[in-house]
């Protein structure tokens, strides 16, 4: 089952290997990243940030659709991260019952505008959002299950 679409341009790290996995109670984390798949040092790294109980794969976005279709009907506990939110759209485009995507992180870029402290969207983010809200995506804006969840919404992204 996966259980939490989640963008964090830092990928795996020590908020997304430990809070989220004792919050969902993680069997496996899945990263869909391009430049991460295909780099073995950052394969490295990425393996020394996961709890030893938990599996992790890191896949190139699509390649990794074969491993989230059969995620779907998993009775594990599967946590998918992507980099970015093209990346994000890209999945739940291609899987329509997901539903739901957390912002977890990105950091800041140029052009980029705050929407909290760990979190800056570009102008072609916040177009991919409005996109994702009007296909009825719930955008969660949370870096841990230790802080209040908040909804992004239209209203939210013409303040930015």
């Amino acid at each position: 089952m996966i259980r939490q679409v989640s963008v964090d341009d830092r990928l795996l790290h020590g908020q997304v290997a430990f809070y989220w996995t004792s919050y969902y109670n993680l069997d496996m984390i899945l990263v869909l990243n391009d430049e991460a798949a295909n780099d073995e040092f950052t394969k490295m790294i990425l393996g020394l940030a996961k709890p030893r109980e938990v599996r992790l794969q890191i896949e190139e976005v699509e390649a990794g659709f074969e491993i989230v279709r059969r995620q779907l009907e998993s009775p594990d506990n599967v946590l998918i991260i992507v980099g970015s939110l093209f990346d994000a759209n890209q999945v739940l485009e291609h899987f329509r019952e997901l539903k739901t995507l957390n912002l977890g992180g990105l950091r800041m870029r140029p052009n980029g505008k705050v929407l909290n402290e760990r979190t800056a969207l570009t102008s072609e983010d916040i177009a991919i959002c409005r996109r994702l809200l009007e296909r009825k995506i719930m955008i969660t804006v949370r870096h841990s299950p230790e802080v209040a969840e908040s909804l992004l919404t239209e209203s939210v992204l013409k303040q930015l």
